[in-house]
């Protein structure tokens, strides 16, 4: 599927691919300009409907935005590595930790099963460990799609102690796709929103 990244420091249309393997699935995000290039990449294995994260991976360009991480996921010696512009590392706990491109996958797999709340922990990407959000089903709305209109499950990710809020947009008729995602929090704001399908997933 095509994406629209915006934020205060870029604007790019990437493409999201989720590539299933033998040895474990990948989700990829990759988008470039003349100015700029991102690269998100989750690799991951699915257990139970639990996803069991592998790798997370973020490159981007130019390299003066110094955002580059790798993040291991460890089972054999229950820890998680990251290294990069944040270098750390972690016990993992007997809880289910995700990153945050997998975490869409149980976000979904949440709202069709019909929760109307739930948790889930996101590895922290900057201190280590993990944060565990709060995700309520707010509201049914419609959304429009190229010219169609859909019936969208608003979800809101919060955390207590926390002015971040992250609003998902998912549309049933559409295999429960994101539409949009708002990641909104006091110093900025950033938005990813669907332009065209490639391909479900």
């Amino acid at each position: 599927a095509k994406y629209y990244f915006e934020s205060d420091e870029i604007s790019i249309t990437g493409i999201r691919e989720y590539k299933k393997g033998t040895n474990g699935d990948e989700i990829k995000f990759e988008a470039s300009n003349l100015f700029a290039s991102l690269f998100f990449s989750s690799k991951f294995k699915i257990n139970k409907n639990i996803v069991v994260p592998s790798t997370y991976d973020i490159k981007i360009r130019p390299k003066f935005l110094n955002r580059d991480q790798s993040i291991k996921f460890n089972y054999k010696n229950n820890i998680i590595n990251s290294m990069g512009i944040n270098t750390w590392e972690a016990s993992l706990s007997e809880v289910n930790v995700f990153d945050p491109l997998n975490v869409q996958i149980m976000i979904r797999n949440s709202v069709k099963e019909g929760l109307k709340k739930f948790n889930l922990n996101i590895v922290d990407m900057e201190n280590g460990g993990y944060k565990t959000y709060s995700f309520i089903l707010v509201n049914n709305e419609e959304c429009v799609f190229k010219d169609k209109k859909y019936n969208c499950y608003v979800v809101e990710r919060i955390r207590e102690n926390s002015e971040r809020k992250v609003v998902y947009y998912l549309a049933d008729g559409l295999e429960f796709m994101f539409l949009k995602i708002i990641d909104s929090s006091p110093e900025k704001i950033n938005t990813l929103e669907l332009k065209e399908i490639l391909s479900f997933g």
